[in-house]
């Protein structure tokens, strides 16, 4: 039995898809034993920033169509949600009712934190769209590895928007990567990849959906094949390459060149409940 450690973001669209998944997956082989959730926004940033970042991208109409469900999952929903005892739309209320405990901070690597972790019997932390970045202190807690789902094919895009470069970048295919951490960014060795074709018409949303959808998967099969005797080590096939938050002038060139973040019909992509 792996004992499993998870380290999240309050994300309202697809990180709550990819929890309950794993936690939906839990049996003889491994057991979600706490978590950790924290705000979307990087630890040297704040919630301003992280919209800038995305008003400088996004088209009005996307940040109108996006603003308008984020409203519904995070203020409406919960109302209804009241009545099933189940809220699809937020990761701190699938913890709860899958009864998994949750230890707060505003710093993963803070030394407070990483004791309390230590204080837990942990065999793996596995990293689901934090918005921070590890420190040695704390990829040393688990007794096996720590482990990142990061949804691009890694090596290439390592780093943060990796839908929306795997776009920008006019690639033909999108796909995920699980990957042992170590202290350099999106590093370490592969032990999952999945990829996809992309289709006439994908936005950042659809292809966030499918790479979502995969993570999901791959950590579910990553944690049994764990308890099952180790991990296999994956070669590196795709170049490398980084990126950080695209600028003003590059989202003024995604959408000249037809690229769109959102869309109407990917309204069903964030208001599904799973990823069937």
């Amino acid at each position: 039995m792996i004992n499993v450690f998870l380290l999240t973001q309050d994300e309202p669209f697809f990180v709550p898809k990819v929890i309950r998944h794993i936690l939906s997956a839990q049996g003889k082989e491994f057991n979600v034993i706490g978590a950790t959730c924290l705000k979307p926004h990087r630890k040297n940033k704040s919630m301003r920033d992280w919209f800038d970042e995305r008003v400088q991208i996004y088209r009005p109409y996307e940040l109108l169509l996006v603003g308008a469900i984020y409203v519904y999952c995070k203020f409406f929903y919960p109302i209804f949600s009241l009545f099933s005892g189940k809220h699809f739309y937020s990761v701190k209320d699938s913890l709860k009712e899958f009864e998994v405990k949750t230890i707060d901070t505003n710093d993963v690597n803070d030394t407070e934190y990483i004791k309390n972790l230590q204080k837990l019997d942990i065999d793996v932390v596995l990293s689901v769209s934090p918005p921070q970045l590890f420190k040695e202190g704390l990829v040393g807690v688990p007794k096996k590895c720590s482990l990142n789902a990061h949804g691009t094919l890694l090596p290439r895009h390592r780093g943060v928007f990796g839908s929306w470069w795997t776009l920008y970048s006019g690639d033909n295919e999108g796909g995920a990567t699980i990957h042992t951490m170590e202290l350099k960014l999106d590093a370490g060795e592969n032990v999952y990849q999945e990829s996809f074709p992309l289709e006439s018409g994908d936005t950042q949303y659809s292809i966030a959906f499918k790479t979502k959808g995969l993570l999901a998967k791959g950590s579910v099969a990553v944690l049994k094949q764990l308890d099952n005797g180790g991990l296999q080590f994956l070669p590196k096939t795709y170049e490398s390459s980084y990126h950080r938050a695209p600028s003003k002038d590059e989202g003024l060139d995604f959408s000249k060149k037809g690229y769109r973040i959102v869309k109407a019909k990917d309204i069903r992509f964030m208001l599904s409940k799973s990823f069937n």
